[in-house]
């Protein structure tokens, strides 16, 4: 019962996210104060009822690349610890049974176990990976948290300095700013295309 209880706070907190996230982009647009700041960086990714990326790029509009790439650094890991405790400690046992019945994630699972810090942050460098399926797949599966945030931490790090900066030089150069997004979004193809290169030829 209480797992439901869980979910149901879960979507409650999903729904007025979304009903209400363009007043609270700009309530904390207004005020501007890092606590509530952070906060909002936090909200945003605990319930990604907009791309964190497009967060990221707002408040490196808003405020500057150094404190929209902190705040959006801090926000986001905050969030995925959240997420991975709650699935670790909650939903565990039961999607541990699921994924033991799915035949291809077997062996994933067993290389995640074996290389939890370089599988976390393989995932989190690469962008079609989604981020709350990393911190829900590495609180079911035996990744030690503190393997879990340092990975974290810093695979967050290029790809929120990278969007930041973009939504920092937005208000100057529009042109530079997606020249910034698109050759990052270049960069992360050919780094995912050589990955499913090497995982194929290692099978």
């Amino acid at each position: 019962m209480r797992k439901w209880l869980w979910l149901l706070v879960y979507v409650l907190l999903a729904g007025v996210t979304f009903i209400y996230r363009y007043e609270l982009l700009a309530w904390a647009d207004d005020h501007q104060s890092i606590p509530l700041l952070l906060s909002m960086a936090t909200l945003f990714a605990l319930v990604p009822v907009i791309p964190y990326k497009v967060v990221i790029i707002a408040f490196g509009y808003s405020y500057g690349i150094t404190m929209a790439a902190w705040i959006c650094w801090l926000g986001t890991t905050l969030a995925a610890i959240l997420v991975y405790a709650g699935a670790r400690t909650i939903f565990r046992e039961q999607a541990r049974g699921y994924l033991e019945r799915i035949r291809g994630l077997n062996r994933f699972t067993a290389w995640m176990e074996e290389h939890p810090f370089m599988g976390v942050m393989t995932m989190r460098l690469l962008p079609v990976v989604p981020q709350m399926a990393v911190n829900i797949y590495a609180g079911i599966t035996y990744t030690p948290f503190w393997v879990f945030m340092a990975a974290t931490a810093i695979g967050k790090m290029p790809a929120i300095f990278v969007f930041a900066y973009a939504g920092a030089q937005a208000g100057s150069s529009i042109w530079l700013s997606l020249g910034i997004l698109t050759g990052y979004m270049i960069l992360m193809a050919m780094v995912f295309m050589l990955f499913r290169y090497r995982s194929r030829k290692k099978t």
